[in-house]
């Protein structure tokens, strides 16, 4: 298949002006993935960038499109080369993404790559990519519209990097709503119902690790605050711990780890007395954060890497 050049309309012209802020807004609306186009420049030269003007075109023959505006500096190298590559970046490529649409840097510097057709250099580890040979190229207005006919791909099972409204994002699916569970008013579809059960299940784990060192929720509650900032005084033990679980701590508990040498009381020295951990308290606390880290394993693991970055932005958004 031979390139082929299609000429420009005066459509353009004659048609209505918009304000471009808001015509970009707009476009930005429609969610899109983020890919990095890459092709051989003049004497072998790696060029790449990013791009989310990508979009499929046919199954029979295999085609796909992408556009590049007519004032970029790369344009004559992907106009002169007869083969292109189109990445389809994976949810944990934000920070590749940003470095192909960065200025004045070599955006290949350190990047292991496979080579295609005439050399284009194929970047590893993305969700798709296409290694396509030159069709078409249209004339769009201030873009130039490229059409490459698929001449190798690969695949892999990843979320994609979703771009939209100026922001990098990723795909969740859509959970089915679920019936209201018999015992209670809420359904699986109320985000009370997922937090408190993401919550229970969590702690329900640490709860039984902890119930084996013979060791109570509250205990483990007074060990975790005091090793979170040696040196409080009973007030701000009970006011971290109604922060954290909702409820106080009582000064039991506490004289309770005092008398197993878990913890001590200090004079600070202006008459205040305050509770640290003793060496005992501390071995104790390291033992707590591996019995937390490991139930934490145990949760994140049924979870991808950019899920889990994602859950933790939202639930410290909740929290602010």
């Amino acid at each position: 298949m031979t390139t082929q050049t299609a000429t420009q309309t005066d459509l353009a012209v004659s048609g209505p002006r918009f304000d471009g802020r808001a015509l970009r807004d707009a476009f930005g609306s429609f969610a899109t993935g983020v890919t990095i186009v890459t092709t051989a420049g003049p004497g072998g030269v790696d060029i790449g960038l990013t791009a989310n003007s990508f979009s499929s075109v046919s199954l029979d023959p295999p085609m796909v499109l992408w556009s590049l505006a007519r004032t970029s500096l790369n344009m004559d190298a992907f106009r002169n080369s007869g083969h292109f590559a189109v990445h389809i970046l994976s949810a944990d490529q934000e920070a590749l993404s940003g470095r192909f649409a960065s200025k004045g840097i070599d955006r290949f510097e350190g990047l292991a790559v496979d080579r295609g057709p005439d050399g284009i250099p194929m970047l590893p580890n993305c969700m798709a990519r296409f290694a396509c040979k030159l069709a078409y190229q249209y004339e769009g207005g201030d873009h130039v519209i490229f059409v490459g006919e698929i001449v190798d791909f690969s695949h892999s099972a990843q979320k994609p990097l979703v771009f939209h409204g100026g922001r990098y994002g990723m795909l969740l699916p859509k959970q089915s709503v679920a019936s209201a569970d018999e015992f209670s008013n809420l359904s699986a579809d109320d985000l009370l119902y997922q937090v408190s059960n993401a919550y229970f299940r969590t702690r329900k784990t640490v709860i039984e690790k902890l119930e084996s060192h013979q060791w109570t929720a509250e205990e483990y509650a007074v060990l975790s605050i005091i090793g979170r900032e040696d040196g409080l005084c009973m007030p701000e033990i009970v006011a971290r711990s109604e922060k954290v679980r909702g409820q106080g701590i009582s000064a039991t508990i506490v004289q309770k780890l005092i008398v197993q040498g878990l913890l001590h009381e200090v004079d600070s020295g202006d008459g205040q007395i305050t509770v640290r951990l003793t060496p005992e308290g501390r071995r104790s606390v390291l033992e707590l954060i591996a019995i937390r880290k490991s139930s934490e394993a145990d949760v994140q693991g049924l979870l991808d890497p950019s899920e889990v970055q994602l859950l933790k932005h939202l639930l410290a958004r909740l929290d602010a």
